[in-house]
């Protein structure tokens, strides 16, 4: 029997993917890359908001709705409008939490990376544990991993189960493929969880059998952290 630990707020209609908004009604989550034009970070950033509850899709695609809701007026200026938040270049995790706590008023969001130096720098092993944290809390999740090629990605975890074989299989939405109808994720990651730091292990993206490094996190708090 298939078992997997999911995040609280998804609505599973028998057809699409929706969850509660801001208004309190269900409303579309997934967002694919092509229906908004811009990067998979800033993708998945707007479906971790969804999940929160601090946005409805319409928020995201009518300019009318920021009329009335400050909110949701700095999140279309900063994310939307802004010609260097869709650029393709990619973000690095900590610049997009803190551009989302200006628009938040005060602190919701961290980032957390392995790359020594870097902001709030954690181990693998540390940042496997936030993760699992984050999904047993029944939240979502936001991933940043580059491949082999050198090239970087983000998606959104959005549910979790053990593997027999020492892994940890994350269900994913990734922005840069369909989310077929009747069908919650469309990409799963396998985290290398009970020996991170051995080098020769890696994180396998099962969408082109890819081995990855789920190297930076953003998670959202609903209240500020004390």
């Amino acid at each position: 029997m298939f078992t997997a630990k999911f995040i609280k707020n998804i609505i599973f209609d028998g057809e699409r993917l929706r969850a509660i908004g801001r208004s309190g009604r269900p409303t579309r989550v997934f967002a694919e890359q092509g229906d908004l034009d811009g990067s998979c970070a800033v993708y998945s950033l707007l479906m971790m908001l969804i999940f929160h509850k601090k946005l409805d899709w319409k928020d995201l695609t009518d300019r009318e709705c920021a009329k009335d809701n400050d909110f949701v007026d700095r999140i279309q200026r900063q994310f939307l409008y802004s010609f260097k938040s869709l650029c393709r270049g990619g973000h690095i995790f900590d610049d997009l939490s803190s551009k989302l706590n200006v628009c938040f008023g005060e602190k919701h969001s961290e980032a957390f990376t392995t790359t020594p130096g870097r902001f709030n720098s954690v181990s693998r092993k540390e940042l496997h544990e936030k993760i699992r944290a984050q999904l047993d809390a029944r939240k979502p999740v936001q991933l940043g991993f580059f491949r082999e090629s050198g090239l970087g990605h983000s998606v959104v975890a959005v549910a979790y189960r053990r593997e027999e074989w020492k892994r940890l299989r994350l269900f994913c939405l990734d922005p840069a493929l369909r989310l077929p109808v009747m069908q919650i994720w469309n990409n799963v990651i396998d985290l290398d969880y009970l020996s991170p730091d051995d080098e020769t292990e890696t994180d396998i993206n099962h969408y082109g059998a890819d081995k990855v490094c789920v190297n930076q996190i953003l998670i959202i708090h609903d209240n500020p952290p004390t």
